[in-house]
C-alpha cells in the first residue's frame, strides 16, 4: 500500500513539472535574457486531505477540506534555478466514521505554522513542509437519540499534536505576467512522512485495544498566487 502512495506521488511530481516547463522552441537563449530575480506575494491553496495510516477494524475514512494561506518569496540566481521560501497558515484534517453507516462519525481539524522552504526550477518548486502544531479540534457525532449527547467537541491539547513534515511539490503556472510581476495558479502536492498526533482510540472502533499509531495525512491543493518583482528583470 505504501508503494502505491509513493507512485501516486510520484505521478503527481511529474505531472507538475511538465506543467511547470514551457516548451523547448520558447526556449532560445535564455541564459542571457533578463530575469526577476526576486518575487514575493501572497498565496491561498485550496484541497483534500485524507489520513494514510491504517484505519481500526469497525471504521473507514474518507477526505478532508484542506487549505493553506501565507506568503512566499523566490529568489533566482540565474534564469531557471533558485530558492524559495513560504510562510503561512496551514490547516488540513482527518475524518472518520462506522464501516457501513454514515454516522456515527468523528472530524479532526488540525491546524499548523507552517515553513515551507525549496529549491526553484522554472516554474517548479521541490521542498519540505515543516508544520508547527498550532491548535486542534474534534467533533464527534454520536448518533445517540435524545435525551442522550448528540455532539461531543473538544480542542486538542496542542503537546498532543506533532511536528508535520511533509515532502512537496507545487507548480506555478502563469496566467497574468509582466515585468513587475505574475498572477500565477498554483498546484501543490504533499506527502506526510510524520505523524500529525500522538496514538488515539475512535469511540466506534470494534476493538478497543488497537490505538492508532500511525497518522500522516497528506494533501492535494490548488489556488492562486500573486508575485510581485520589486527590481523587473535584470541579468
Amino acid at each position: 500500500m505504501r508503494s502505491v502512495r509513493f507512485s501516486i506521488f510520484g505521478l503527481v511530481l511529474l505531472a507538475l513539472c511538465f506543467l511547470s516547463s514551457k516548451p523547448v522552441f520558447a526556449q532560445i537563449d535564455q541564459d542571457t535574457l533578463p530575469f526577476k530575480h526576486l518575487e514575493v506575494g501572497p498565496f491561498f491553496t485550496a484541497g483534500l486531505s485524507i489520513f494514510q495510516g491504517d484505519v481500526p477494524t469497525g471504521a473507514k475514512t474518507d477526505v478532508h477540506f484542506a487549505f493553506t494561506g501565507g506568503a512566499l518569496a523566490m529568489y533566482s540566481f540565474h534564469p531557471h534555478w533558485g530558492f524559495a521560501l513560504g510562510l503561512g497558515y496551514d490547516s488540513r484534517g482527518m475524518y472518520y466514521h462506522k464501516e457501513g453507516k454514515d454516522i456515527p462519525n468523528i472530524d479532526f481539524v488540525l491546524n499548523y505554522f507552517s515553513i515551507r522552504p525549496s529549491i526553484k526550477f522554472k516554474q517548479f518548486l521541490l521542498g519540505v513542509n515543516i508544520g508547527l502544531p498550532l491548535s486542534g479540534h474534534s467533533k464527534w457525532n454520536t448518533g445517540f437519540n435524545p435525551p442522550g449527547v448528540q455532539t461531543v467537541e473538544g480542542d486538542a491539547n496542542k503537546d498532543s499534536l506533532n511536528t508535520m513534515i511533509d515532502i512537496r511539490a507545487e507548480g506555478l503556472l502563469p496566467i497574468v505576467e509582466n515585468d513587475n510581476g505574475a498572477l500565477f495558479f498554483v498546484m501543490s502536492a504533499s506527502y506526510c512522512v510524520s505523524d500529525v498526533m500522538g496514538a488515539f482510540v475512535l469511540p466506534f472502533q470494534d476493538d478497543f485495544s488497537t490505538r492508532i499509531t500511525k497518522s500522516p495525512v497528506p494533501t492535494l491543493q490548488i489556488g492562486l498566487s500573486y508575485l510581485l518583482a520589486p527590481g523587473g528583470k535584470t541579468h
